[in-house]
Formats: C-alpha cells, sequence, structure tokens
C-alpha cells in the first residue's frame, strides 16, 4: 500500500529541509565583506568632503567631479581578491604535501580558525575492529572469562578463565590471557557461557560466511558482512566453541537498537522444537504463573518461542528478575547480584571496553540476565601524536562517542 510519494516520504521532507540550508561563509569572506563596506563607507565620505571643498574653493564643476571619480577608482582594491586566491592556493598546496586535500580555497582559513575539534571515537580514534575480549556471568561470580587472539581469526583464539585475584587484569591484554585455563565444551563452565554467546548471537545481524558455504551458494566476496560489535561475537562464540544458533531458530520479530531505549530485541521460535542450549530450553518450559519454578518434564508453553536481547548492561539488568545458574537453570537475581554484574561491567568499561548485556526469557516482563561482555576496540595509531600536536597548537580535542562514561574516559 502506497501512502506517500515524492516530496511527502520522510526522503522528500528531508530533501526539502537540505535544500532550505543556506551556505554559512567563512571567516574571510566574512571579514573581506566587512573590509569591502568599510572602505566603501569612508572613500565616500572622504570623496564627498574633498567635492565640497573643491567647490567651495571655487574649482570647476567639471574638474571638481573628475577628482571625485579618480579618487573613488583609486580607493577600490583591484589587487586584494588576486592576493587573496594566491595566499590561499599556497595553503591548498601546504596542504596537499601534507596528505590532505582542500576542494574549496576558503576551507584553507576556516581550518586555520577552528579552535574546537569534535572527533567521533569509533572508527576515527580507533580502528572499529572489535574484539570479544571479556565475559562475566553471576553463574559464577568468583570467576572471570576472557578470549585470547585479536581480529577475525577464530583459530588463533580460545576461551580462557582466571582466578579472583587476577579479575583486574581480564580483558587488557592478550599476553595476559594466554596463561590462563582453558575452558571446553565439557568444562562446567560451559553450559552458563552458551547462554551468554546464543544471545549474542541470535540477537545479531552480522555474517560470517565459511569457503564450504560460498562454493554451495555460489558466493563470493568478503567473508564478513555486518557490524564491527556484532562481528566480534560472533567471532568471540565461535573461539568460545559455542555454535551460530540462528540456523535453528525463526525470527518472529525483530525490535532494533535505539539510543533512547539501548538495547536490541530479537523474538525467535526454534525451528525443530528444540533449543540451543540447556538455559534456553528450561527458559521455555517456564509457567507463566511461576517464572522462577521450572518442570522439567513439561512441554514447552505456546510455541517454545524466546526473546533474547542485548545491549546496555544497565538497561538489560533493569528488565531481568533472574540470572543464569551453573546448570543452565534461571536464579532469582538478588539486589547484591544486581551490584556485582554493574561493577564487573563498570570494571570491563574502565579498562577501555565496549561492554553489552545479555538476557533472554519468554517474555520482556519475565527476563533470565544471562552475564555481560566486554568488546575491545584498539586506538588507531597516530591518534596519540595527532591529539597533541592539535593541543600544541591550542586546538582542543572533544571525542563524540555513545559508549559509556568508563569507556570514554579509558580511551
Amino acid at each position: 500500500l502506497v501512502v506517500a510519494v515524492g516530496d511527502r516520504t520522510e526522503f522528500g521532507k528531508v530533501a526539502q529541509e537540505l535544500g532550505e540550508v543556506e551556505s554559512r561563509k567563512s571567516p574571510l569572506q566574512i571579514k573581506i565583506d566587512e573590509l569591502g563596506k568599510t572602505l566603501a563607507y569612508v572613500s565616500s565620505c572622504a570623496i564627498a568632503l574633498i567635492a565640497v571643498l573643491g567647490w567651495g574653493l571655487g574649482r570647476p564643476f567639471l574638474e571638481t567631479v573628475t577628482v571625485a571619480v579618480s579618487l573613488a577608482v583609486a580607493a577600490i582594491p583591484e589587487g586584494l581578491p588576486i592576493c587573496v586566491t594566491v595566499t590561499l592556493a599556497l595553503g591548498v598546496l601546504r596542504m596537499a604535501r601534507s596528505q590532505a586535500i582542500v576542494k574549496k580555497l576558503p576551507v584553507v582559513e576556516s581550518l586555520g580558525c577552528a579552535t574546537i575539534i569534535a572527533s567521533d571515537k569509533t572508527g576515527t580514534l580507533t580502528q572499529n575492529e572489535m574484539t570479544a575480549r571479556s565475559i562475566y556471568t553471576l553463574a559464577f561470580p568468583s570467576l572471570s572469562f576472557g578470549l585470547t587472539g585479536v581480529g577475525y581469526d577464530i583459530s588463533k583464539g580460545e576461551l580462557v578463565r582466571s582466578d579472583p585475584a587476577e579479575d583486574a587484569d581480564m580483558g587488557k591484554s592478550d599476553s595476559k590471557l594466554r596463561g590462563c585455563q582453558k575452558v571446553g565444551k565439557t568444562s562446567m563452565e560451559h553450559t552458563a557461557l552458551s547462554a551468554v554467546f546464543g544471545v549474542a548471537s541470535v540477537c545479531n545481524n552480522a555474517v560470517i560466511r565459511s569457503e564450504v558455504h560460498d562454493a554451495i551458494e555460489g558466493t563470493s566476496g568478503a567473508a564478513f558482512s555486518g557490524q564491527p560489535t556484532e562481528l566480534a561475537l560472533l567471532i568471540g562464540a565461535a573461539k568460545a566453541g559455542v555454535p551460530d544458533p540462528r540456523p535453528l531458530y525463526h525470527r518472529l520479530q525483530e525490535v532494533p537498537f535505539t539510543s533512547d531505549r539501548k538495547r536490541m530485541e530479537v523474538r525467535a521460535r526454534p525451528v525443530g522444537g528444540a533449543h540451543s542450549c540447556t538455559a534456553y530450553t528450561l527458559a521455555a518450559r517456564r509457567p507463566k504463573s511461576s517464572p522462577r519454578k521450572v518442570n522439567p518434564n513439561s512441554n514447552s508453553t505456546v510455541d517454545g518461542s524466546l526473546y533474547f536481547v542485548k545491549g546496555m548492561p544497565e538497561a538489560v539488568l533493569a528488565e531481568c528478575s533472574t540470572h543464569t545458574a551453573a546448570d543452565g537453570s534461571a536464579t532469582p537475581l538478588t539486589d547484591q547480584g544486581r551490584t556485582r554484574a554493574l561493577t564487573q561491567a563498570r570494571r570491563m568499561a574502565g579498562s577501555g571496553l565496549r561492554v553489552l548485556g545479555m538476557a533472554y526469557g519468554p517474555s520482556l516482563d519475565d527476563m533470565t540476565f544471562a552475564g555481560v561482555i566486554g568488546m575491545e576496540d584498539p586506538p588507531r595509531e597516530g591518534v596519540v601524536e595527532a591529539v597533541s600536536q592539535l593541543r600544541t597548537g591550542g586546538v582542543n580535542v572533544l571525542m563524540v562517542t555513545g559508549d559509556s562514561k568508563e569507556t570514554a574516559v579509558a580511551i
């Protein structure tokens, strides 16, 4: 059903608003305009005064007019535009030698007048190559988990755990993680961690294609597609030994992430009737009348669909009443557990990690907190030197980001 076309659509309204935007003049253009007005006013007054004095002294009228016109012509700085153009052209050449291309000449002067630079963090100050680094779940409150390896190479990373004394070091460097104990599929922590990475995979729109998949589908191109944050979650799940559960689910509903809600929601139903891990199976069997009591022998309610939520840890925890236990069951989420999870999330953010909370449940009113995942986005090379040079030149640098305050301060 077509409800609007052309200028009546939202894109059309945006195009109209953009067409009404007036281009602003550069500081140099404004100063030249002011100089021209000042010279015109002063020269007009001087020429009028000279003409009146000449007429009063008895000079011929034609001679007085000729002198006034000559003075008016001489007062116009004909060489000023040429001098300004040459000066700006030299500035463009200097910028080109510094590997900066400037299309418009007045922009060179505008850059010189800048006193504040507001820069985006992700992709500008950082490399925009996210790597899942640290994981925490309330099922094992005294342990921290980490992922080794950097980038999108699955074969060079694995899931490890550390002792409580090493919690502060988790997620800071890859070398510190390599000496920790590996967590495999037979480990007791795998059930709870499968719930964390399962949410991160189902509530995800990124794609990782294998060579076998490309051969079957007859496609070619990049092996990865999607947002760096979601790619990092999929790579992290693969390193942890958790297969991508999305082929086992049929997505029924998706509520995308927004800056107001600070979370993404996906409702999915298992295609074959069986969930990908024990925690989801128990959650689907949970009676609505008593969300914390589970009957393992009962069948799943309705269609067995679950909600999978990822987002800001504070926003996700606010919607949860239980958390995942070591055996995959749901345990009541106490104030102490909520505080512990937020403390760990802030600790990760204080190390410069982007932190996301994971939750699942049969309804948005009955959510189970799975855990948090911290992702590393290292600073781009040369950023420190560039910021130092700008500050030395008297330019203040501001960082614009949607991450938490702790992550921004750490970066």
